[in-house]
């Protein structure tokens, strides 16, 4: 960050206090949105924080608002007069304002609706019928359009005409988007085309086909693997009668790619919650989040515990080099198998799989354990053989070693794999099978297997 974040915090803080507003128009007149976001989160005046945001010019405020982390915007949210967030809302692109107003407890979004300007009001209102998650929920309601019979100059004239009327309804233009006497998307046109088509063209002939649409109830999701497809910086949404109802653009599905990812690894490390920060979510918050996935994992161990005592005791109290290898047996298959099902969650969430393919993924991984267990297994069993200091038969000794490893890495090989499949059939996020789910499965059976062989084989 180009400034001197303690001394301007300090600064801040001063300010908010003596109530100079013009002192920290000018602290933050150069700074770029997400500079003034971090030195909000990093003021001290926790039940003033919103005077910062009150403060600023609106459309600056807009932009600051969606850089603070989600914890600090319903905190910030609550403090905030209905006359500043009106102002703000008004900022927004009609997606970002949708976003916002679905941030906002029911009744203060609803009076903010309504104070809004009648044009942004009609912009905004047909985005909240749908989920935020959906297409309809991100995509924006500024489109640039034009009558398929309109000429190559009357077009240009319709841009520069909006521009001078409200720059950001043209802002990000990707695209002019073709439709017919009943709003049906029939084409596009791309803007240098347009430039250099003649004056007197109509669309209809300077016009490309649209081959591929969103509607307005995809998951974003889906959208995301769209546009990764396509490789298309905008894309339109439209109705079942292909009527245009907007717009998405790549800057949003970055937000979007961005928001999938940090479930996924919340979910990754047995986390059932999102948007979790250690320090703007509370404690209880965070532990109520965080410990099913580890009750799970006590629950799992302490059947491992039992089955160990009531099993296995006199193998372990003959044998004490298997205890002590134990953790190296369970350590190699667990990493195994959370990169196993690593590498099946993300082949999932990036479409690269389709259902044909099933048998040769399973195939691929199970021989890529097979190799990685056979790997572990020699060099564990030669670690167990340095470190034994009985008269075990140090044949069998290697057997067992070498066959648990071997045997855990296939294990979770085929777990990581199956996991991630099924949850995905059922509907399911698949990225919830591995982190303490796996490596409790992977304890337990592992465990069970290794210890069957001891008990066999010494």
């Amino acid at each position: 960050m180009p400034v001197n974040v303690k001394k301007t915090v300090r600064k801040i803080d001063r300010a908010v206090k003596k109530g100079d507003w013009d002192t920290l128009r000018s602290i933050t007149q150069s700074m770029h949105p997400s500079e003034i976001a971090a030195l909000i989160q990093a003021a001290s005046l926790q039940e003033k924080k919103h005077l910062i945001l009150e403060a600023l010019d609106a459309e600056v405020a807009s932009e600051v608002y969606f850089q603070l982390n989600p914890e600090e915007r319903v905190s910030i949210l609550k403090l905030m007069r209905e006359t500043s967030l009106t102002a703000m809302a008004e900022e927004m692109e009609s997606d970002d304002a949708a976003d916002f107003l679905g941030e906002l407890p029911e009744d203060v979004a609803k009076k903010v609706l309504e104070t809004m300007d009648p044009e942004e009001r009609e912009e905004v209102t047909p985005l909240l019928e749908y989920p935020q998650d959906s297409a309809g929920g991100i995509m924006q309601t500024e489109v640039l359009k034009s009558s398929h019979d309109a000429t190559s100059r009357e077009t240009v004239e319709l841009i520069r005409q909006i521009e001078e009327e409200d720059e950001d309804d043209v802002e990000d233009l990707h695209m002019v988007y073709v439709v017919n006497e009943t709003g049906r998307l029939v084409g596009r046109v791309f803007p240098l085309k347009l430039s250099t088509a003649a004056a007197d063209s109509p669309l209809w002939t300077i016009m490309d086909p649209v081959e591929v649409t969103l509607t307005p109830e995809m998951d974003q999701e889906e959208v995301a693997k769209i546009f990764r497809k396509y490789d298309e910086m905008s894309l339109p949404v439209v109705d079942d009668s292909r009527v245009l109802l907007g717009r998405i653009t790549a800057d949003d599905i970055l937000d979007v790619i961005s928001e999938e990812a940090g479930e996924d690894i919340y979910k990754l490390g047995g986390i059932s919650g999102e948007g979790l920060h250690p320090i703007h979510t509370s404690i209880y918050d965070n532990v109520r989040l965080r410990a099913p996935w580890i009750m799970l994992a006590l629950v799992g161990e302490l059947l491992v515990a039992f089955i160990i005592m009531q099993k296995f005791q006199t193998t372990l109290e003959n044998f004490i080099i298997l205890a002590a290898l134990l953790p190296l047996v369970m350590a190699t298959g667990g990493n195994v198998g959370v990169q196993t099902n690593t590498i099946t969650v993300r082949v999932l969430a990036t479409g690269d799989f389709v259902k044909d393919q099933i048998k040769d993924l399973f195939l691929a991984e199970l021989k890529v354990g097979l190799a990685l267990g056979i790997i572990s297994g020699l060099l564990g069993s030669l670690i167990g053989l340095l470190l034994n200091t009985t008269d075990t038969d140090f044949v069998r000794l290697f057997l067992v070693i070498f066959a648990g490893i071997v045997g855990a890495t296939l294990m979770t090989s085929f777990l990581g794999v199956a996991g991630p499949l099924v949850l995905n059939k059922l509907k399911m996020d698949p990225a919830v099978s591995s982190g303490p789910f796996l490596v409790t499965f992977n304890d337990i059976f592992g465990t069970a297997f290794y210890l069957f062989l001891g008990a066999a084989l010494l």
